[in-house]
């Protein structure tokens, strides 16, 4: 943090330099002067701005006209900004805030220095129509210590609304719970970043609840101002407008955090909040030096769909999104990792791609691409989730290889994983695979959007021109899709399950089965506490023919697949004391609430099982309490509880640089293994 910063008093600049510069700027009228500016500061001036014209530089990047900001006199703009300090107008929290603003630095204890920042935010406040937000004082600060405008309020005023329009749009929405919704989005979308450039750090801070908005809040809302102090946020200040390109500030912050890694890694658990939080850049050379490492992960690593995505999504939220934007992000939020396009992974493209195709064998014969490496996943796609659960078996084998095949792709190319494009399809193969390759610290895993029914959607608009087939017979393509989603729907899972299940946990013992039950809830994250046996269970898993064969007492029901995993999951340790007999004439009441009470057990152990059945699977979330959503959809989804509202005590507080609401939910941890060749920094 910026609160233990020292007085702070800009070094002069090279005399001739800053005439060049000033020369260039009385030269700047027209938008191709202005990218001549450019161009002349970053070649001439190294990317440093001199401080003495940092603000006619700033206005001309802004494209902040001066003839608008003047036609409002001096008077009547000092009149409207006092006038706008209301009690209706965060005036409160306002006050509060100034107070705080850079409390080392002498210019922000003198009285008219704090008066200037009151009624500045308070006027930014009415004229835009939006609540205030803590973090608006940080990004008042640089404008008011601008030696050349820094005196002149209208100047000062024209230079702050112009940043934010620019940089963080989505704070100008009137309506407040939007700004935080986009926020949320904005957190979501960088971890996706961070994942797929280094998953081993990213799994390494998940498995401790160190999610984006934990650390990262300050840096997407003051665009560093919180963090860094005066002289680096010019720094970064400098180079943002230069490039012009709103994201990079995800990007450094990106570099920023994989530039302490090694600390992360190797930090002991009880200071890792402390390392996060406190993480900044402290001279100009770190800046830049961490600018150009994430300048590289921006233009040479990222896939430039999913650059494009992030603009529309966090750049302009003011505009309603087109029907191809929303579906992206849908498609975006069922994904495990980044997804890309057919133009990213085209030879030619701006990033070399090896690329997987993950269908079906009966599927892939009826026509698949022909830069694309058949990966075979026969026996993950056809495993029950029950028997994934168990180490050591084929499924285990099949993904052991495939990691290793890519693992040998891992700081050379990216990797992109095709799919069916059929969700049933697609949860069975593409998704596990690309969860577990980045569990396993592989980067720049992602998956094709779409999947393969949106590459034959493209062949026919005719984009791109460039893509082979091999065997294409898009009939008997259909037919292959249509026979493997029907067997592989959830009412044909099923349909055999209890056949499978029991026959399967008949031959373990009560341990075992424990075991199994336990390593697939957790690895689910739908429960968050152990599995109970009870002691009675010794004869629960009988033979399938005992089972079919047993005959049930008079009105008893015959044990099934939902109140088999009912017992083991729900059933309490210690058997419940009998009943006294009811008085007479409660018996139709108690007859009544003990129905009551056994639908409301099986409608739960129908939901378990419906999530045990089905990887990825949220239907049960809606109806039972015990039941978690997944981490990385309260992470990544866009759309994630977009309409339901937390309890008061969880609900996330209106200063977004407040503590989040406190996890529940403890995880057992293990040290990442070292990453294989982080992409950008190698």
């Amino acid at each position: 943090m910026n609160n233990t910063e020292s007085e702070w008093k800009p070094a002069p600049t090279d005399p001739e330099t800053l005439r060049r510069v000033r020369v260039a700027v009385k030269a700047t009228a027209s938008a191709a002067d202005v990218a001549r500016l450019r161009s002349f500061i970053v070649q001439e001036a190294k990317g440093i701005i001199p401080h003495e014209v940092r603000g006619g530089v700033w206005m001309h990047l802004l494209r902040v006209n001066s003839d608008e900001v003047y036609a409002e006199t001096s008077d009547q703009f000092a009149k409207r900004a006092m006038e706008s300090v209301r009690d209706d107008n965060s005036k409160e929290q306002i006050l509060k805030d100034v107070t705080r603003t850079r409390p080392s630095l002498e210019t922000f204890k003198q009285s008219h220095v704090r008066n200037a920042l009151t009624k500045l935010l308070s006027l930014f406040c009415q004229r835009q129509g939006v609540s205030y937000i803590q973090g608006f004082n940080e990004l008042l600060v640089p404008f008011l210590l601008l030696d050349d405008v820094g005196q002149n309020p209208r100047l000062v005023y024209a230079l702050y609304s112009a940043f934010l329009k620019s940089f963080v749009p989505w704070v100008l929405d009137s309506a407040e719970h939007k700004v935080f919704e986009v926020l949320k989005r904005a957190f979501r979308y960088f971890g996706r970043l961070l994942l797929y450039f280094d998953p081993n750090l990213f799994w390494m801070l998940d498995s401790y609840f160190m999610t984006p908005d934990i650390y990262a809040t300050s840096w997407l809302v003051t665009i560093f101002a919180r963090n860094f102090t005066v002289e680096a946020t010019y720094a970064l200040w400098d180079l943002l407008l230069l490039e012009d390109n709103a994201l990079s500030t995800y990007f450094f912050a990106v570099a920023l955090i994989l530039s302490k890694r090694d600390e992360i890694l190797t930090c002991d658990e009880s200071h890792l909040p402390e390392i996060l939080m406190n993480m900044s850049a402290t001279t100009v050379e770190e800046v830049h030096r961490l600018w150009k490492i994430g300048n590289e992960l921006r233009v040479a690593q990222t896939p430039p769909s999913f650059q494009r995505l992030m603009a529309s999504r966090l750049l302009r939220p003011l505009e309603k999104a087109n029907a191809s934007t929303l579906n992206a992000a849908k498609s975006l939020a069922g994904a495990v990792t980044v997804q890309t396009t057919l133009e990213d992974i085209m030879p030619g493209g701006p990033l070399h791609f090896f690329t997987w195709d993950c269908r079906p064998n009966e599927i892939v014969r009826c026509g698949k691409i022909a830069q694309a490496a058949v990966l075979p996943l026969d026996a993950l796609r056809n495993a029950d989730d029950l028997i994934k659960a168990n180490r050591g078996n084929e499924v285990e084998q099949e993904l052991d290889q495939a990691v290793e095949m890519n693992r040998t792709l891992s700081g050379s190319s990216h990797i992109c994983l095709i799919g069916s494009g059929e969700p049933e399809l697609d949860d069975l193969d593409v998704n596990p695979l690309a969860l577990r390759l980045t569990q396993e610290g592989i980067p720049c895993v992602s998956t094709l959007r779409g999947g393969f029914k949106e590459v034959m959607s493209s062949m026919d608009n005719g984009n791109p021109d460039n893509v082979e087939f091999v065997d294409l017979d898009r009939k008997s393509m259909q037919e292959a899709i249509m026979r493997r989603t029907k067997k592989s729907s959830p009412s044909a899972k099923r349909k055999d399950a209890k056949e499978k299940y029991v026959s399967y946990l008949s031959e373990k013992s009560d341990a075992e089965v424990k075991e199994v039950l336990n390593s697939m809830l957790t690895s689910r994250q739908l429960v968050s506490r152990p599995i109970v046996l009870p002691s009675a269970d010794a004869n629960l898993f009988t033979t399938m023919s005992q089972v079919e064969n047993a005959s049930p007492a008079k009105g008893e029901k015959r044990p099934s697949e939902f109140n088999l995993l009912a017992d083991l999951t729900i059933a309490p340790a210690i058997a419940p004391e009998p009943q006294k007999s009811p008085p007479v004439g409660a018996a139709s009441a108690g007859s009544a609430a003990s129905n009551s009470q056994s639908q409301s057990q099986l409608k739960d152990s129908k939901n378990l099982l419906d999530d045990l059945l089905n990887p990825f699977s949220e239907s049960s979330a809606k109806d039972s309490s015990k039941v978690q959503k997944d981490p990385l959809e309260a992470l990544f989804n866009p759309f994630a509880d977009a309409t339901v509202k937390d309890s008061p005590k969880e609900e996330r507080s209106k200063n977004p640089f407040a503590d989040v609401r406190e996890r529940s939910v403890t995880r057992t941890v293990e040290k990442p293994k070292v990453c294989h060749n982080v992409v950008g920094l190698t």
